[in-house]
């Protein structure tokens, strides 16, 4: 190996290093030009352009260039290696102002850190730990290709992937604009995608929201976060800020206290109000970002800081270009320029390109060396594969595979004549030496020796050498077409022939004499089989195949003859030209009956005869196409003349018609195409009048909202499932279908099965297509989550092009087919009757849909009320719910008629135009969304507004009286008779009007208890919680105190007394004894006799505050004189209670009194009288509650 290569490689050694030099060369030569022209106009682009029409490519890398070439170079890496901030915004967002306060650039130039600011397109702010570069706004809103190129120029050149900071002026958001709202974020979604696409990952985002000194609080706010050292520095560190917007100054709440203790009233309540208001104003935000960046189809980028700015006031601790976090700083930028990298990069090609290639031919050389010896362990089966590649022209294909083959000199160009005289060699040993030994014992021996003696001897120049190449092509015995390759590769390399002689004269060979013996019996079957072939309607696959391969086997055998058919110029040419010592004469006798003319065309004609898969009409193509295909096929004329093919075996006629076997072919093919038809479809699902994939565009739900904030709905049709596909595929399909099966050269019943086929395909299309637009409302919803988008929504309602109206338009259009009176359309006509409400509704008359406009005249109205600002009055006198309609919003009005099913409410208005319009129940969601939403809202509403109004009559009414004695009995503040009165009267007290006037709407009394209306019971949550359970204990109190007249009656109780105490008459001599005890206030009594004791009505005034008073009356024995012991409370509030008090409970409301003897002081008497009920209850439970 090392002899063989050593005379080559020198000279190419010397080649590869003068090319290096050039290259080396032309490299410099190209850098120092380049130079060159950079320093002599770098920046003159960047003037000259700003007057032109369209922003040129260049612009904005020339601004970046000239930045950083004015930073000294040795200060360069130094300077640009801190993190690098995009600030992007619309005009006037406070982008610049952002820049100033918190990039720390001004002064930095005389540090020699300059900025580049004269472009009013880029502005470049170096900054001691941030280059802050500022896009302009008309940049975002301009969508010339031009900026793009610009902008992935410059963003190429940026020494790090910048990081991005988003300006929006809070403004925007206090008063949101939609249409001012969709233009930013279209502009800025649309920018953000391009950035993340030029940056190959999504870009953390920097959210700077700005002129914050417009929102009520926020400056007194700020003051107090930098007195108390509380940083506003508001961080997302896994990426979620757009979902954590609403909630991320809660963490600021639990500072309120300090703040309380720390600012003035009047800033207290503005900072407590600004918390307030900021997560409605943070709620915009995340709606305006979150829906217009699914509108525009954005993939998010995460969300890591948000700031909020103002010009007047410092928002203490706020770093907007702080690294974010997992960033580092940027990398130092690179030194070479880009032509330079370009030169650099070339020469170190070239060099590789050099030692590659010669290292590349000199593994191939040695590969091939080694793979030669694999003949003598490789099957001739295999040689294809594994051999024959090894002739190839090393010489050429050592460079086939290189990108400049006639640039690279040929280094190993002598190797092939090496090479392939060792193949040679081994193929004789190994393939053709043992083969001529094989055919020895071949009952052809003869034939097949001189054969293959001539093929050891062949070679491209000599005769023998030309026929075989000819016969390689043309030959069909099986030997030829197994051993091809075999034969061509060693024809065309063969050399060094005269080595054999002494190999070939050693063997021995059979004997020369042979002949050939016939079988015809098996051929005069065949005959006869096709015969009766040739007279059926078709052929099947099966026995066609069968046919052709029977075929075969009579075409080798007719065909032998001819195989030796050379032999004599054989025999002629070895006898001439080679040392062999064998006797080269053979004899061939036989007379073959098969050498008739008309069987050698006959078999030639069906050897050509074809029917397979390739005719089969692909799954993927429609019927139309199908059809179209199989036309074709049947058009198909031979251009040969029928010929008759007539001979006889065995005395026994044939005679074939050419013209007959083509004709049989033709319908056996059309045949079996109109059954791979039914048979690749043989779901018959509808989808077989189509190409796949469909070229129709799916109909969309939401599509002709590509403008909207909000999402209208989901969902989608198959576009196979539109008018125009019916029109253009199906419907001509199956009207062409009779008339196109009749001419097919085919069986009548396979033509009524193929008709059968496609009838069942248009009856599954007509079902999928009704299924789908009976659906398609179905489908169709109206997300609204917030008011704005019930008012952009209700405002989308009323536009020509709204989503709702596209679905209308859709079905109208899409269901108004026109289909021909044939009984194959019948059922489909049937079936898109379900649409005529649909069409009815859609009817056009002048450019306006008069049906329709009925239910956009109630949205635009409903829209009016809910927008409007002038104050409630009402339409009607007498209306008892006035009082709460005041108190509501104009949603919540709208939603109040709505709930209770008035006349006004436009749920009902709108289900009443339903009904007229004859729209199916399954379709009316989309209408009744809006007014469903309103009701929703408005509930929420009239349930906030109620629990104020509640919370505020409960608190100013009942709850100062529930800390007063005889509510709370151990009070010392006792509830004066006229502020009961003044709150609880029935007619005057101030809970009871108000709560008439604004919350009995609400409720429903009935058999003394207050209940839910009847017409709100399905609506939850609309009432306060407690309300229902207080105010029937108000109501229990109220009707204990006063009728319904209002005037004052009494408290019911009922009483019983207890045995009267005795005394001992031995211990107590002469002492007076219990006759009677008494429970008095004013002019009732209870009273009580040693007697069995009852239960006794007593009727407590109240109101007249009279005197209490629970004693005993004594009597001497036969003595008149009574004489008493008692305990009373003087005329004042609440007497009988205080009377209570003063005595001792013993359970089971029993009370109890000591009373002093008047005889025997140091005697107590028992009084004992039970109560029926809790006297207390009366006050406790409404305490209670």
């Amino acid at each position: 190996m090392n002899s063989m290569l050593s005379f080559i490689t020198w000279p190419y050694w010397l080649v590869l290093i003068i090319v290096l030099v050039l290259v080396v060369l032309v490299g410099g030569l190209i850098f120092l030009v380049w130079r060159r022209k950079r320093a002599e106009g770098v920046f003159s682009a960047v003037v000259s352009v700003s007057k032109g029409a369209q922003m040129p490519a260049g612009r904005l890398v020339a601004t970046w260039r000239q930045f950083v070439s004015k930073i000294p170079r040795s200060m360069r890496n130094k300077a640009l290696n801190v993190p690098l901030f995009l600030v992007i915004g619309d005009a006037g967002s406070g982008k610049t102002t952002l820049i100033d306060n918190h990039a720390g650039w001004k002064g930095q130039n005389f540090r020699f850190y300059p900025s580049m600011t004269e472009d009013p397109m880029l502005q470049i702010y170096l900054g001691a730990k941030v280059v802050a570069v500022e896009l302009a706004a008309s940049l975002l809103y301009n969508t010339n290709p031009a900026v793009h190129r610009a902008l992935g120029k410059l963003w190429r050149h940026f020494p790090a992937t910048p990081q991005i900071a988003v300006v929006i002026d809070a403004g925007m958001l206090l008063e949101p604009q939609p249409e001012r709202l969709r233009q930013s974020g279209r502009a800025l979604f649309g920018k953000l995608e391009v950035f993340k696409e030029l940056g190959k990952a999504p870009i953390p985002l920097v959210l700077a929201l700005s002129h914050m000194d417009k929102v009520s609080g926020f400056s007194e706010f700020c003051a107090f976060l930098q007195k108390a050292g509380i940083p506003l520095q508001i961080e997302f560190p896994s990426g979620d800020g757009i979902s954590a917007l609403e909630s991320c100054l809660d963490a600021y709440s639990k500072h309120l206290d300090r703040a309380l203790l720390t600012q003035s009233a009047q800033d207290y309540l503005k900072i407590v109000g600004f918390l307030r208001q900021a997560p409605g104003l943070l709620k915009v935000l995340r709606d305006f970002l979150r829906q217009e960046r699914l509108a525009q189809g954005a993939s998010s980028n995460p969300v890591m800081r948000l700031c909020l700015l103002s010009e007047q006031t410092d928002s203490f601790g706020c770093h907007p270009f702080l690294p974010l976090p997992g960033s580092g700083e940027g990398p130092a930028p690179e030194i070479l320029t880009v032509h330079a990298k370009a030169a650099f990069a070339l020469a170190a090609a070239g060099l590789v390109y050099l030692a590659g290639s010669y290292r590349y031919q000199q593994d191939i050389i040695t590969d091939i060396i080694k793979r030669a010896d694999i003949v003598n362990t490789t099957p001739v089966t295999e040689y294809a594969q594994k051999i024959s590649p090894l002739f190839l022209d090393y010489s050429y294909d050592l460079n086939k595979d290189t990108l400049l083959s006639p640039l690279i000199p040929k280094y190993f160009d002598k190797t092939n004549g090496l090479i392939n005289l060792k193949l040679i060699r081994a193929i004789r040993k190994n393939y053709l030496i043992p083969m001529l030994k094989e055919a020895q014992f071949d009952q052809d021996a003869p034939f097949k020796t001189n054969n293959l003696l001539a093929l050891l001897y062949a070679t491209p120049g000599n005769d023998v050498g030309r026929v075989f190449l000819y016969r390689i092509d043309t030959d069909p015995s099986e030997e030829m077409i197994k051993y091809k390759t075999l034969f061509r590769d060693y024809i065309n390399h063969n050399s060094h022939t005269e080595e054999m002689n002494d190999t070939l004269n050693g063997l021995n060979y059979a004997d020369q004499s042979q002949q050939l013996v016939e079988d015809i019996t098996p051929w005069i079957i065949f005959f006869r089989d096709l015969q009766v072939a040739q007279a059926k309607p078709y052929i099947e696959e099966l026995e066609f195949s069968d046919i052709k391969r029977k075929a075969s086997d009579f075409i080798a055998i007719a065909h032998r003859s001819y195989v030796y058919r050379d032999q004599d110029m054989i025999v002629s040419w070895l006898q001439e030209n080679t040392r062999l010592r064998r006797s080269l004469q053979t004899q061939y006798i036989a007379q073959s009956k098969l050498k008739q003319e008309g069987i050698l065309k006959f078999l030639d004609l069906v050897k050509h005869l074809t029917m397979s898969d390739t005719d089969a009409c692909q799954p993927a193509m429609s019927i139309a196409q199908c059809l179209l295909q199989i036309q074709a096929v049947a058009a198909i004329k031979s251009d040969e003349e029928p010929a008759t093919m007539r001979f006889s075996l065995e005395g026994e006629d044939f005679s074939f018609d050419s013209g007959q076997w083509s004709d049989l072919m033709l319908r056996s093919r059309i045949t079996l195409m109109l059954r791979n038809i039914v048979k690749s479809h043989r779901s018959a699902d509808g989808w077989a009048f189509f190409d796949t994939p469909s070229s129709y565009a799916d109909i969309e739900l939401a599509s002709a909202a590509e403008n909207r904030l909000l999402p209208a709905a989901t969902g989608h049709i198959d576009g196979r499932l539109s008018h125009d596909a019916f029109e253009q595929q199906v419907k001509p399909t199956v009207l062409a279908l009779a008339d196109t099966v009749s001419k097919l050269p085919v069986d009548k019943a396979e033509q009524k099965r193929f008709s059968d086929f496609v009838l069942r395909n248009l009856n599954a299309y007509s079902e999928r297509y009704v299924n789908a637009y009976l659906n398609y409302l179905r489908q169709f919803r109206i997300e609204i989550d917030s008011v704005w988008s019930l008012q952009y929504e209700l405002a989308q309602l009323q536009m020509p092009g709204s989503p709702l109206m596209t679905a209308l338009l859709n079905i109208k259009q899409n269901t108004a087919l026109s289909l021909p009176s044939t009984p194959a359309f019948t059922a489909f006509a049937q079936k898109l009757t379900a649409f005529t409400p649909i069409q009815r509704l859609m009817v056009e008359q002048n450019g306006n849909y008069p049906e329709l406009a009925k239910y956009q005249l109630m949205m635009q109205q409903m829209q009016a009320e809910l927008e409007s600002g002038e104050p409630y009055t009402p339409k009607k006198t007498g209306d008892d719910a006035a009082g709460l309609k005041s108190a509501l919003s104009p949603a919540g009005r709208l939603a109040w008629a709505m709930l209770l099913n008035d006349e006004s409410s436009y749920l009902k208005l709108v289900k009443a135009w339903l009904q007229s319009a004859g729209i199916a129940s399954a379709w009316q969601q989309p209408f009744l969304a809006p007014v469903q939403k309103v009701q929703e809202l408005g509930a929420i509403e009239i349930a906030h507004s109620a629990d104020g109004i509640w919370a505020d009559i409960w608190n100013s009414n009942i709850a100062p009286m529930l800390s007063q004695y005889p509510f709370m009995p151990t009070s010392a503040v006792e509830l004066t008779m006229d502020d009961l009165i003044k709150s609880l009267h029935p007619k005057q007290g101030a809970f009871w009007v108000s709560f008439n006037q604004y919350l009995a709407p609400l409720c429903s009394y009935s058999n003394g208890v207050w209940i839910k209306q009847h017409e709100l019971t399905d609506v939850k949550a609309l009432l306060p919680s407690n309300m229902l359970s207080r105010l029937n204990s108000v109501q229990q109190l109220t009707s204990n105190l006063w009728d319904a007249q209002g005037s004052p009656k009494a408290l019911q109780f009922s009483v019983r007394p207890e045995l009267l105490p005795t005394l001992d008459k031995n211990q107590f001599p002469g002492a007076a004894q219990p006759a009677l005890n008494y429970l008095r206030s004013g002019g009732e009594s209870a009273l009580g006799f040693n007697q069995q004791a009852a239960w006794q009505k007593f009727a407590l005034e109240w109101w007249n505050a009279p005197p209490a008073s629970a004693g005993i009356e004594l009597r001497k024995e036969n003595s008149p004189e009574r004489i008493y012991a008692d305990i009373t409370v003087g005329g004042e509030s609440w007497s009988f209670f205080k009377l209570l008090q003063r005595g001792q409970t013993m359970g089971s409301n029993r009370y109890r009194w000591f009373l002093d003897h008047p005889d025997y002081p140091q005697q107590k008497l028992n009084l004992d009288f039970t109560f029926q009920a809790d006297p207390w209850k009366l006050f406790t439970n409404l305490a209670g509650s």
